[in-house]
């Protein structure tokens, strides 16, 4: 394993790219670079002001920020009591989707802290950890799974209507996919799992999703697959492996069924060339 990946800029589901504090001056005006990544300001003292999508904001202690990937939003602290802010910027595959159960959108991008500052102490453990270390390691991404932790619980969405019991039983077998999927597990097993027989669950999927749980279980082994292709630290004989297929050829048969490449291929029109099998 390339030690590279011990930086948190290295992972698929969630990974960081930035982190810093800043104690602005009054006049302070600031010019934006768009980035291409997900980017978290909490204000941890003082006052200040986001201008974003037509809306502005009025923020002070306890609240975070959003701003969007490509988005070049306008902030600015308050001249009587101005703001000083740690940010954060992140992406990953799962990021959308930990932003969106948060209820976080660049058209709601605030979020309030509750009474504790739970979150505020996350952030600031980030920031002591990068001072210390150099660079965003495995402990500062750890602490970037419970910023979101602490998100979800906050989400109004939370508040939703309970899951009937054929959704409670997807979401269950989901879990299951994306905790094993990395093993040699079969149908039965995931059926087992969730307390069902494997025509239930196959009825159940087929009803709810059009899907069956073998093609799920295919289908998210093939985006896993996806995503590990695309990055430096793996070679292709050892991704087979991570996404729960002991044979290198039936691994190889089961992408280019899939993808219509092989995985060989799919990581050369990534744009990577390094001769890996």
């Amino acid at each position: 394993m390339n030690p590279q990946l011990c930086h948190a800029d290295q992972y698929i589901e969630l990974n960081l790219r930035e982190c810093g504090r800043e104690k602005c001056i009054p006049d302070k005006v600031f010019s934006f670079t768009v980035k291409n990544y997900h980017l978290f300001h909490y204000v941890v003292a003082g006052e200040g002001f986001l201008e974003m999508a037509g809306q502005k904001y009025a923020l002070k202690k306890g609240h975070i920020f959003y701003v969007p990937p490509g988005v070049q939003p306008l902030y600015y602290p308050s001249k009587e009591d101005p703001w000083t802010y740690i940010w954060l910027g992140f992406n990953g595959s799962s990021s959308g989707k930990f932003l969106s159960e948060s209820g976080i959108t660049k058209d709601t991008p605030i979020v309030k802290d509750r009474n504790d500052l739970v979150l505020k102490g996350l952030f600031e453990d980030i920031f002591e950890r990068y001072q210390t270390s150099g660079f965003l390691d495995l402990k500062c991404l750890g602490l970037a799974y419970q910023i979101f932790d602490a998100l979800l619980c906050m989400s109004p969405k939370r508040s939703e209507a309970p899951l009937n019991s054929k959704q409670r039983l997807i979401n269950e077998t989901k879990d299951f996919v994306a905790n094993n999927y990395q093993f040699a597990i079969t149908i039965d097993d995931i059926a087992s799992s969730v307390g069902v027989t494997p025509n239930y669950l196959a009825n159940i999927f087929a009803s709810e999703l059009s899907t069956s749980p073998k093609r799920y279980l295919t289908d998210f082994r093939m985006e896993k697959a996806c995503l590990l292709l695309k990055t430096q630290g793996y070679k292709v004989k050892e991704i087979g492996l991570l996404v729960g297929y002991k044979n290198q050829l039936h691994f190889s048969s089961e992408f280019k069924k899939n993808l219509g490449v092989s995985p060989l291929e799919y990581r050369r029109r990534q744009g990577n060339l390094e001769e890996d099998e």
